[in-house]
């Protein structure tokens, strides 16, 4: 049975006169980024965590602002850190939005729209990359606040596009996670799967200082190398081939899986 919430018919409304004459994924992709910058819960684990946490760990706590670690000063390191952080969240929390509009139905009635299935998906691909610039826009600019940071404007811009780019395979997880699990489910395995790769990743924690066998399992996580490729921009402009070949990896992996999981639910939903 199709589910369509009052405000789920305003929205529909509002995305019909978005998609009326336009390109569809371009109408598509506006109306989905607009609609997930007003979702307060979005802004506050996206944005204001890694904001908060980045000031606590910096500004707030006695933590020498000149102690050094893989050769970048603290503040910096953790400012790579927080911004790896909140492109993860931003990329993966895309997951609620996708079970959700399973749940509801709206993902059948976007089926007499223009858009077509496969452009649904790209466009949820497209969304969860670019919602990671404000996370990485915000942390960046309290790091120049607060703590004084000075980068080169193009350290800045290349620091944005690497860690962008590098959400992709957070974002197909999300896809994947949306299709895997229902609307009641997935908002705590979304939780549980950005904090875990947070923690364990070395997010808010070198992974330096962990015990050997967790920092073993730090390595080998998408989340750390994220943040890895982070830092080799800020520190040396070039990313470290490792980090790239993991994080396609990881993007093949997710993305191989989320097609599967898209394609059995379309053919299940399509049978019924």
């Amino acid at each position: 049975m199709i589910r369509i919430s009052e405000r789920g018919i305003f929205d529909m409304l509002a995305l019909a006169t978005h998609l009326a004459g336009r390109w569809p994924i371009g109408a598509y992709l506006r109306f989905e980024v607009r609609r997930q910058l007003r979702n307060r819960r979005f802004v506050i684990i996206t944005v204001a965590l890694p904001v908060s946490l980045y000031v606590l760990y910096t500004a707030v706590l006695d933590i020498s602002s000149s102690a050094t670690i893989d050769g970048l000063a603290w503040p910096v390191f953790f400012l790579v850190s927080m911004a790896a952080y909140g492109a993860m969240a931003a990329a993966i929390t895309q997951a609620n939005a996708i079970a959700a509009e399973r749940g509801s139905g709206w993902s059948r009635q976007l089926r007499v729209t223009p858009l077509s299935r496969s452009s649904y998906v790209l466009t949820k691909l497209a969304t969860a990359v670019l919602l990671t610039a404000p996370a990485l826009v915000f942390v960046a600019a309290v790091a120049i606040i607060v703590n004084h940071v000075e980068l080169p404007v193009r350290v800045w811009i290349e620091l944005v596009l690497a860690l962008s780019l590098g959400s992709l395979p957070f974002a197909a997880l999300a896809i994947l996670l949306g299709y895997t699990l229902g609307s009641e489910s997935v908002q705590g395995a979304v939780t549980l799967t950005f904090f875990g790769l947070a923690i364990l990743g070395g997010l808010f924690a070198p992974a330096d200082s962990f015990p050997p066998a967790l920092a073993t399992i730090a390595r080998v996580l998408p989340s750390y190398h994220l943040a890895a490729l982070g830092r080799d921009v800020v520190a040396s402009g070039v990313p470290d081939p490792v980090d790239v070949i993991v994080l396609t990896a990881y993007a093949l992996a997710f993305g191989g899986l989320a097609a599967w999981r898209y394609r059995a639910v379309e053919q299940r939903s399509h049978g019924g």
